[in-house]
């Protein structure tokens, strides 16, 4: 692929490429309908099991029966989880990676280059380890959920907690499950875009960038507003300096910053 060049001294910086807010929603719709099946499934057969040993709640049997139950719900989720998560996880990237390539040729359309991105083995790499990842945090919401639900499930027994107290402790369960599920999706979207993104960058020759704070998030990392108010110049290669690490906007949990890459001129 060729390198870039300006055709100024100076050189230009690139607008910087955002994760799609498309691509999220999408990932997020897929991951929750998934959850509300495996949350329907749950709720439905404990509270028909649960509603059955109620009177003799305090007794072993009750124990017995619930903790057959779930044993058996967790097999089928763990299971159900596992087929579909790599598809999911594959999906997903490869829409993170054609945002990421339209986006960017763009941003470089606008500038004057026209460059039509194909498959190398930087990106490839990147979108194995993207789907890699996804197929990880995919099963560890099924296998999160119901060690939680398991242990809500045996602590009611234990308490002699009547179903309307599961129930709404279900419930809340179910809200951290979906909140969980849009970090996922969320933080998944800003990783993958970044890495495409940079790896990209680094297949032109473009060697440096500056860092751009998201202005967004309620609790902001301080230095990361910081790196953005200074426009701290940083190598693609090895990143920024920032809290003694060495990191990629983007890059740590929950981090929205993007980069807004420099196009060199005659004199760089």
């Amino acid at each position: 692929m060729p390198k870039l060049y300006c055709q100024s001294a100076r050189g230009k910086r690139l607008a910087p490429v955002r994760a799609s807010a498309g691509v999220e929603a999408l990932y997020y719709r897929q991951l929750m309908a998934l959850i509300r099946e495996m949350d329907d499934s749950l709720s439905y057969w404990l509270k028909a099991n649960y509603r059955k040993v109620e009177p003799q709640i305090a007794q072993d049997s009750a124990a017995d029966l619930l903790q057959s139950v779930m044993n058996r719900l967790t097999h089928r989720w763990r299971k159900r989880f596992d087929e579909v998560a790599e598809q999911m996880a594959q999906h997903f990237s490869e829409a993170a990676a054609g945002h990421a390539d339209r986006a960017f040729a763009k941003k470089l359309a606008g500038a004057g280059f026209k460059v039509k991105f194909r498959p190398s083995p930087g990106v490839t790499n990147a979108l194995k380890a993207t789907t890699f990842q996804n197929v990880s945090l995919i099963k560890s919401i099924a296998e999160e959920h119901m060690v939680e639900v398991n242990g809500l499930v045996m602590r009611s027994i234990i308490a002699g907690r009547d179903l309307g107290t599961l129930t709404k402790e279900l419930q809340a369960r179910y809200g951290i499950i979906r909140r969980r599920a849009a970090f996922i999706a969320r933080d998944q979207n800003n990783k993958a875009t970044a890495t495409i993104n940079r790896t990209r960058q680094m297949e032109l020759g473009l060697k440096e960038a500056i860092w751009v704070h998201s202005s967004a998030g309620r609790h902001p990392r301080e230095s990361h507003v910081k790196a953005g108010r200074e426009r701290l110049r940083y190598d693609l290669s090895k990143g920024a300096l920032i809290d003694g690490q060495w990191i990629h906007p983007g890059e740590l949990p929950n981090c929205r910053c993007t980069s807004s890459v420099i196009i060199p001129g005659f004199d760089d």
